[in-house]
């Protein structure tokens, strides 16, 4: 602690004043014996120097060559040995970064070594050590009788250690060696490069003297003098005239004036302590031994202020002593008469009232206290008759006393006494005398108003009865019946005041006597103080008497009993009651000021007491005094209150009303601003009473804020001052008032947070933002320097000064964080500017290393806390370089703020705010980071390569090195956590782990490598989490945090310990998972304390942190879960959120417990329905609930809900149809949900069409899903489970008009991208609608005057949609329509068609689209436009009527549609054979793409089958008119081509090339089958000879050419389903125009045999499948096993119903044939004998699927076979299934059954059905088509 007998006396300092210390700590800090004999020793400890020690320091330290030059020089001007420099030397390295003593020449490397620049600073360093040395005992001897302070034990025994009396000798020997010192020679100032070293060397002087006459006024306070110490502390005083003749009166300077003063004012209140005979034994004789001395210097000619007081003290102690006060009359009374001639009471009151004694410190009350000691003996012995009380100054000096609470209580003592009462008989006079004398009373009272409630209480019951009025008698005004001495009888009524609240009434007694000023009448009628005080405000007012009474009198009055008002208001405002005599003249102080503001030359003094009364009525009055205020011109005001924050700031319309012209006229020219304070304290109590009225806030806040702003905050500093102090003092008014709009935290009202705007965009953007980083640039050399100069250092000027500056830190820390109420996040402010100015020449301020270096202040701990939390808030907020802006070495860094860690003696404040720093800048700030853990790349280089060469000796110090930084602190909590949990309360533990969570956070975990070696590193992490819980720790979030970020980045490389720590946590034979679930949920703390601002509580961090772990280990973790522990976590949750939403006391959590239920539905989906009846209940309980507050919820929160209720409704669809309540509930609720969704939404693009994108970083962002789209797809997940059963649904849909709500919000948004995914919501919820049992209310709702003109493309140039979301957008209202047209068919079909004929370009176009955009977006436009078609063309007749132009226009493109989707196919063909090239535009043909494609083929096929005459009538019906039949399919039979016709011409060759690849894709399908497939005999049995094509066919399959059509390649795998629909669409189409054209006789010979010729070559692929696979039925597949179906109506035809009869009779005598012949191959078709009998041969063998035509309950789709799916629910409209013949199959007879029954039949006769039985499939009909059409002329 201590070398050579030098202590590092500031860190000493320190520590003590920090009271952060243990006792035990304490006293091994300050009971060490150096330390005690320094401190007894003093200055004296510095001991002289010795010339021989030099070389014996340069022996010793011979490699410090420049260290030891400078201490070479520093000998010539210190008188202090040369090893004590060298100490004081490395004390000043600490100092200036941090360590100790011990390691600091460590510091040497990055120091500035030159002596230019060591010299002066060691030498401030010294004489800042001196006297630093002197208050820590000054601060020991003040405290240690204090039984409040922490230490005042340890204090004792120091002082009892020193010895009191030895303690004084050696003070006064130091004070003697101070007077004697000579100043530095003056070269000095040449080696120093300083001019001004010598004169700073005289304010070191003389701040010693003073601390040193500091602690002597302390003991004597408490101690005797003796004679000898007396005298020769006399001697001394006299020896520099009492502090006004120093020994260097050369370097003296004005700046020097003041100190010189307190040095006076010091030594006179120490003689007047040590000269009181309460405290002086042997008092005769004490005298007898000090007369001498003493009266030789009060006896001299030449006397000066200051000898007054000792003059009077003297006079007073001889009194004491018996034997001299025999003395008094010859001798000492002309001591007390000199001493009043030369004012004495005056010259004490500036005593009490200099800077010495202004400072709120123990020196200061024992003056005061000593002071009235000496008044009261004075009154006691004097002021019998008054004397002392007409002495000048003495009534003011009595107010001063008494406005000490402690003297005051001491004054209502003596005041209840007879006799010896002191200072009360100069109240008594002012009573006597009162109101001739009114300031008297006035003063007298003023004071003791300030003395605290008590007193006040005291004083108005002394005002509200006055004994005496007095005045100057008047003997006209007042005749007096009889006189008897001087008592006289009043002789009628008689009104003193000239009014009747003051009366004498007749026979009253007076008192007639004559005084100095005139004969006075004491009138003993009791009165009131404020009756006086009133009648003087009258006075005033009456403008009529102003010629009668002198007005500057009557003001001065009213001043002073306003100073009397204004502190009984004061001291009462805090119960809230006023009491009623105090109306009156409260009233009158508003009349004053009002009055008197517009005077020509106001009275200022006047004005500000009266303003001081306004604010001492605000917490009480705060509307009244704002309307009375408001409307006088008096405060500053705003003439438009509508304009933005910007323009306020900038001075828009703006008037600073009187207090501006006070401030520019009257204020800034005498250096005084009394008025501009107390205006500023006026908006402080306002603010504080702004929550209950806006218009406080609009009408005087904001206009004060401005003007605060504009013109004072900005100009403050550059004012004159008559007064320094009072700079500081506007300062922290202003810093006061800007501290509490910034911090206000009722945002919530429009006022409040224009008021915070303006502020901050003030200070951010303005000239405030310069003047308010001057302030905290000062530095902590500067601001030390400031403190130094005080003579108070624990409260004070200096104490206040130093508030300043924390809460400017605190305004620039609100201002960077309420940025963004201003301006944009990456946006550069000017404030941000001037901190982080890069060019150091321009650089002035300094802000970042000058606020860096508060962390070394010694006088407030708070402060280095503070500017740690400013730093990181710089690291925090800004894009730049903190590192860079420090101007320090990375190790200079780690000194200046990591070392700290270390100290046990630092205090735990600023150690967490460091930890928080180094925290924040391991995300922010890399510089920083490489500083604090080290990371010197070269360093690790090097020892990389040495590695080999190093003994075990030699890395010793390499793993201590690298553990400098902050691992080492970090290894160490991982040490205690897993030693002791219950430390964990700790706040530097919590910090570390905050630590570590930053580092997990920003990916940084690489700089923890070294411990993260260790084995057992997350077992140790961990451990808390298996240990017992302490409720409000933070650490157990952070460590939630940590695991789901590892186990996120580590997948599946988790290392050992982390698994194993894992398991255990989640084994389910341990409790530890069930045990944290119940603390979670339990929200331990949520109630116990209000929160603080801006930071999450506890219980709300561990349930986040819980969240995010879920999110991550339900994907990543390696441990598999069960139910039962799914569910175990997923009820407490549910329940929570039930029980949150019943209460709603706080929004967050319901955010936080619905995402968390989100997140675990969406990952363990069915599993966390453990009771499903219960979990069904509980959704409609949410949902009901949740309607209940939704206007309440946070969007987070309700998406959340909306996601939950979804997918439970999709999941417990069973349970909900159950129970009909439930069902019921849950539909209402959601339909009022989305009533209110609509609403909002309805009202937001009314109010606010066009909102600006929102954007962060400057970049937009990715736009959240509104509500309503969630509560949209809810509802449709709802109408898609309820039925007809539910009858009353319907009417409540019609009851709340809900379908009216979705269409109006449909035909608002559907041109807004804006709203791009409500209409997609809105059209789908609409599509399930019109599927469901309800969707009649949809043709009484006018959907085309909504929806059509609506439904129009909007123009893509330079707007914000995307063809491709238009494409969605458009697809899905086409879905829409095509279920209307199904559901309803022609009550809807009209409005269909009318949409078709408003729409046909763009229907066209859509059909067309795959032709352009080859992609899923394109395909499912142009697949909804044909499922359209297809709808419609069932009323081709109403079309044609109504529209056939489109009906025209469809068709032809539909003909190109399906020739360009041939095509497209055979290009994905080449796409997959891996012997061809890929295609050249690079298009992908993704499995959904190529399904849409073919789906799409399909539906075009069916379209044009609808205007392609039927099979069956081509085959059999003889009357066909051919004629009305247009061949849709043109006579070329070659490959289709890639054609840039605007509609190509659909060709046989296209039709062929399509059932061929089809086919082949089949074939493809079966070969896969039987090369994966098991090798049984039973599958070989079936796999018969067919299945395999004989040699001949091989070749020939060889021998077909590329070019043909029928050796196109098979497609990719695709649905089988969709393939065998697709194939049968297209065979039949075919079919049907080779019938067409073959059956035409106006097609010619050739014509027909090129027909015949192509189809017999390019279909055998078909026929030898329909061989192969239908006909041995090789397969295993539903959808083509062969159907008993068909019935075709015919034209009454006699000859036709005798042979289908026969047909009848043939089949029925085969029914009771066994089932197994069925799966034989039938025997084939005989042939024709006759060209008569083909209709007859065909009908036997076809296959009629009239099912595809009727529709079931799904909605339309562009597929007629979809994948089919084993979920019990509807898809989407995009992926629902389709109508399809594949869905009839014998599978199963019911279905068969009820869909035949939807059949509509044709009108019957008995001669219109023919019953067709067939055995064979289709497929096998079609072929035997084909070849029949090949061989036989038609």
């Amino acid at each position: 602690m201590t070398a050579n007998g030098i202590c590092y006396w500031k860190r000493l300092w320190r520590w003590t004043t920090s009271e952060s210390l243990t006792n035990e700590e304490l006293t091994s800090v300050l009971g060490n014996k150096d330390v005690v004999e320094s401190l007894k020793q003093g200055l004296g400890s510095y001991k002289p120097h010795k010339p021989e020690s030099f070389p014996q320091l340069q022996t010793k330290h011979a490699d410090q060559t420049k260290l030891l030059s400078v201490i070479q020089t520093l000998q010539n001007y210190i008188d202090v040995d040369c090893f004590q420099i060298w100490e004081i030397m490395n004390n000043y390295l600490c100092d200036i970064s941090y360590g100790t003593p011990a390691n600091a020449l460590k510091n040497v490397a990055f120091v500035d070594t030159r002596p230019v620049f060591l010299l002066p600073n060691v030498w401030n360093f010294y004489y800042a050590e001196r006297l630093f040395l002197l208050k820590l005992l000054q601060y020991i001897v003040q405290f240690k009788d204090d039984p409040q302070h922490a230490y005042n034990e340890q204090f004792k025994k120091i002082i009892k250690d020193i010895g009191m009396e030895n303690l004084k000798t050696s003070l006064i020997s130091q004070f003697d060696k101070l007077l004697n010192t000579a100043p530095p020679l003056r070269r000095m100032q040449k080696e120093f490069s300083n001019e001004n070293i010598r004169q700073e060397w005289a304010d070191c002087n003389m701040r010693e003297q003073l601390a040193i006459l500091q602690i002597l006024l302390h003991i004597a306070e408490e101690e005797i003098f003796t004679e000898t110490d007396f005298n020769r502390l006399f001697t001394l005083f006299r020896k520099h005239a009492f502090g006004k003749n120093q020994g260097y009166s050369e370097l003296m300077e004005e700046r020097h004036r003041e100190p010189c003063m307190r040095i006076m004012y010091m030594e006179v209140c120490l003689f007047m302590v040590i000269a009181d005979g309460i405290k002086i034994n042997n008092l005769s004789a004490w005298i007898d031994s000090t007369k001498e001395v003493v009266e030789g210097e009060l006896t001299k000619l030449q006397m000066n202020a200051e000898h007054s007081a000792m003059l009077i003290t003297w006079m007073m102690l001889t009194l004491q002593s018996d034997q001299h006060a025999k003395l008094f009359e010859s001798q000492y009374q002309h001591f007390g008469a000199t001493a009043l001639r030369m004012q004495v009471f005056e010259f004490l009151l500036q005593m009490l009232n200099s800077s010495g004694f202004s400072d709120q410190s123990k020196c200061a009350l024992i003056a005061r206290q000593r002071v009235f000691r000496l008044l009261n003996d004075l009154c006691d012995k004097f002021d019998g008759d008054g004397t002392i009380s007409h002495q000048a100054g003495v009534m003011q000096l009595c107010a001063h006393l008494l406005s000490s609470p402690e003297i005051t209580c001491q004054f209502w003592k003596l005041h209840k006494r007879d006799e010896n009462c002191g200072v009360v008989s100069l109240w008594n006079t002012a009573l006597e005398y009162f109101p001739f004398n009114f300031s008297a009373l006035s003063i007298l009272s003023s004071g003791l108003a300030q003395g605290g409630k008590c007193s006040v209480m005291n004083l108005l019951s002394e005002l509200k009865s006055l004994p005496v009025y007095t005045e100057i008698y008047n003997p006209n005004a007042v005749p007096v019946m009889s006189l008897q001495g001087d008592d006289a009888i009043i002789g009628r009524e008689y009104f003193p005041l000239g009014n009747p609240s003051y009366r004498i009434e007749i026979g009253s007694t007076a008192t007639l006597m004559e005084r100095k000023e005139a004969t006075m009448i004491h009138f003993r009628t009791p009165y009131s103080y404020w009756t006086v005080f009133n009648s003087e405000i009258e006075k005033a007012l009456d403008r009529k008497q102003h010629h009668q009474n002198n007005i500057n009198v009557t003001l001065e009055r009213i001043y002073q009993g306003t100073k009397v008002l204004k502190g009984v208001l004061q001291a009462l405002v805090e119960d809230r009651e006023i009491p009623k005599t105090l109306v009156g003249p409260s009233e009158g102080v508003f009349d004053v000021l009002v009055r008197f503001m517009r005077a020509d030359t106001p009275p200022l003094s006047l004005l500000v007491e009266c303003l001081a009364v306004c604010t001492a009525l605000v917490p009480v009055f705060p509307k009244e005094i704002h309307l009375r205020l408001i409307n006088t011109g008096l405060l500053p005001r705003l003439m438009n209150h509508k304009l933005a924050h910007i323009e306020y700031a900038n001075g828009a319309s703006f008037d600073s009303a009187a207090v501006g012209s006070y401030l520019v006229t009257i204020e800034q020219l005498t250096g005084t601003y009394k008025f501009l304070g107390a205006y500023i304290d006026l908006l402080c109590a306002f603010h504080e009473q702004s929550a209950s009225d806006d218009r406080i806030t609009t009408e005087i806040i904001l206009p004060g804020l401005i003007l605060i702003l504009r013109e004072v905050f900005p100009n403050i500093y550059g004012w004159r001052y008559s007064n320094t102090r009072e700079r500081r003092d506007m300062i922290l008014r202003c810093a006061q008032f800007l501290t509490l709009v910034l911090q206000d935290t009722n945002t919530s009202k429009p006022s409040n947070a224009l008021l915070k705007q303006t502020c901050v965009y003030s200070l951010l953007h303005t000239e405030n933002a310069l003047e308010l980083l001057k302030f905290i640039s000062v530095g902590n050399d500067q601001l030390e320097n400031v403190i130094r100069n005080e003579t108070n250092w624990i409260a004070g000027n200096g104490s206040q000064y130093i508030s300043t500056i924390q809460r400017c830190v605190a305004i620039v820390i609100f201002a960077l964080r309420l940025k963004p109420l201003v301006t944009e996040a990456t946006e550069v402010t000017p404030l941000e500017h001037l901190i982080f100015a890069q060019n150091k020449q321009k650089d002035s301020l300094k802000v970042v290393p000058r606020v860096t270096s508060y962390i070394n202040h010694a006088f407030n701990k708070n402060l280095p806390v503070l500017c740690c939390r400013l730093l990181k808030s710089f690291a925090d907020r800004f894009q730049m370089s903190l590192f860079a802006s420090l101007d320090m070495t990375a190790y200079q860094v780690r000194v200046m703020f990591l070392d700290r860690l270390r100290d046990k003696y630092e205090t735990t404040e600023l150690k967490v705010a460091i930890l928080e720093f180094v925290a924040t800048c391991v995300g922010t700030q890399p510089g920083l980071t490489e500083a604090f853990f080290m990371m010197n790349h070269e360093i690790k280089m090097d020892t990389d390569d040495d590695k080999d060469k190093k003994t075990p000796t030699d890395k010793k110090p390499e793993t201590d090195d690298s553990f400098e930084g902050i691992l080492g602190y970090m290894a160490d909590y991982l040490g205690t956590v897993k030693n002791n949990p219950k430390l964990l309360h700790s706040p530097l533990l919590s910090c570390i782990m905050a630590l570590f969570h930053a580092l997990w956070k920003n990916n940084m975990q690489i700089l923890v490598n070294k411990l993260r070696e260790n084995p057992k590193f997350w077992e140790h992490m961990t451990s808390p989490l298996f240990n017992d819980i302490q409720p409000g720790l933070r650490t157990y979030s952070q460590i939630f945090n940590v695991l789901g970020i590892e186990l996120f980045v580590s997948r599946d490389k988790l290392e050992p310990n982390l698994k194993e720590m894992l398991e255990q946590f989640f084994d389910t034979n341990k409790k530890h998972l069930d045990r944290w679930i119940d603390y979670i949920f339990s929200f331990n703390g949520k109630n116990d304390s209000e929160e603080v601002v801006d930071k999450v509580p506890v219980w709300l961090s561990l349930l986040t942190s819980w969240k995010d772990f879920i999110t991550i280990f339900c994907k990543c973790l390696p441990i598999s879960l069960n139910i039962a522990h799914k569910a175990k976590m997923v009820a407490p949750c549910m329940s929570a959120l039930l029980n949150e939403l019943d209460d709603l006391k706080d929004g967050r959590l319901v955010v936080i417990l619905a995402e968390l239920y989100v997140i675990m539905l969406a990952n363990w989906k069915d599993d966390c329905f453990d009771n499903r009846k219960s979990s069904a209940k509980q959704v409609d309980s949410l949902l009901t609930n949740t309607a209940i507050v939704y206007e309440c919820l946070h969007p987070r929160a309700i998406r959340a809900i909306l996601s939950i209720c979804t997918v439970a409704i999709s999941s417990l669809d069973y349970e909900i149809k159950a129970n009909s309540v439930t069902a019921q509930s849950i539909i209402r609720s959601v339909t009022n949900i989305n009533s209110l969704e609509l609403e909002k939404l309805l009202d937001d693009i009314k109010e606010d069409p066009k909102p600006p994108e929102p954007k962060a970083n400057g970049h937009p962002v990715i736009e959240n899903i509104p509500p309503v789209v969630l509560s949209l797809a809810m509802l449709e997940q709802c109408l898609d489970l309820y039925d007809d059963m539910f009858t009353g649904l319907s009417q409540w849909f019609q009851s709340s008009r809900f379908i009216n709500k979705i269409l109006c919000c449909l035909q608002t948004c559907l041109q807004n991208r804006r709203h791009y995914h409500t209409s997609l919501a809105a059209l789908r919820c609409l599509t399930a609608y019109a599927r469901g049992p309800f969707s009649k209310d949809l043709l009484m709702s006018d959907v085309d005057q909504f929806l059509w003109l609506q439904l129009l493309p909007p123009k893509f140039d330079g707007s914000a949609w995307k063809p491709q979301e238009w494409w969605r957008v458009y697809a899905f209202s086409l879905d829409f329509i095509s279920m209307m047209v199904m559901k309803h068919g022609q009550f809807f079909a009209s409005d269909a068609i009318t949409f078709v004929g408003v729409h046909l370009e763009h229907l066209i176009e859509a059909v067309l689209l795959p032709r352009q955009v080859f992609n899923i977006d394109a395909l499912n436009l142009c697949a909804s436009t044909l499922n359209l078609v297809v709808q419609l063309v069932k009323f081709e007749a109403r079309w044609r009527i109504q529209n056939i132009t489109s009906l025209t226009g469809i068709m032809r493109s539909i003909s190109a549609c399906l020739y360009q989707c041939v095509t497209l196919m055979m290009r994905s063909r080449r796409s997959t054979d891996p012997a061809l090239p890929p295609p050249e535009d690079g298009q992908s043909y993704a499995p959904n793409v190529l399904h849409r494609t073919l789906e799409i083929l399909h539906m075009a096929t069916l379209c044009l089958l609808s205007f392609s005459p039927e099979l069956l009538s081509l085959l059999a019906d003889p009357g066909l008119d051919l004629e009305r039949w247009q061949p849709l399919v043109e006579l070329h039979f070659g490959a289709p081509k890639i054609s840039y016709e605007p509609f190509p011409q659909l060709t046989f060759g296209t039709l062929v090339s399509a059932i061929c690849l089809l086919t082949r894709s089949l074939n493809h399908a079966y070969h896969s089958e039987e090369g994966s497939g098991s090798r049984s005999p039973r599958l070989r049995r079936r796999a018969c000879s067919c299945g395999s094509p004989a040699p001949g066919e091989r070749r020939a399959n060889r021998s077909e050419s590329l070019t043909s059509i029928s050796s196109a390649a098979s497609l990719p795998a695709l649905d089988e389903r969709l393939v065998a629909g697709a194939l049968d669409a297209t065979a039949t189409l075919l079919a049907s125009q080779a019938l067409l054209a073959v059956r035409d006789p106006s097609v010619p010979g050739r014509h027909k045999q090129l027909i015949r010729r192509e189809l017999s070559s390019e279909l055998t692929m078909f026929h030898d499948f329909v061989r192969k696979r239908i006909l041995c039925a090789a397969h295993a597949r539903p959808h083509l096993v062969r159907n008993k179906l068909g019935a075709w109506p015919l034209a009454p035809n006699e000859e036709e119903t005798k042979r289908i009869e026969e047909a009848r009779k043939e089949e029925n005598a085969l029914v009771s044939d066994n089932d197994s012949d069925r799966s034989l191959p039938p025997p084939p078709p005989p042939k024709r004998a006759a060209h008569d009998s083909m209709r007859e041969y065909i009908l036997r063998k076809h296959y009629l699927d009239k099912c595809a035509q009727t529709p079931t309950k799904g909605p339309p789709s562009p597929v007629s076979h979809s994948t089919p799916t084993s979920d019990k629910k509807k898809e989407t409209s995009r992926s629902s299934k389709r109508v399809s013949w594949a869905e009839t199959t014998r599978d199963s007879d019911e279905s068969l059954d009820s869909t035949l029954q939807e059949i509509e039949e044709p009108a019957y006769s008995n001669l219109t059905d023919v019953q067709i039985n067939n055995d064979e499939d289709y497929f096998h009909f079609m072929s035997v088509v084909f070849l029949y059409i090949c061989q036989t002329e038609l």
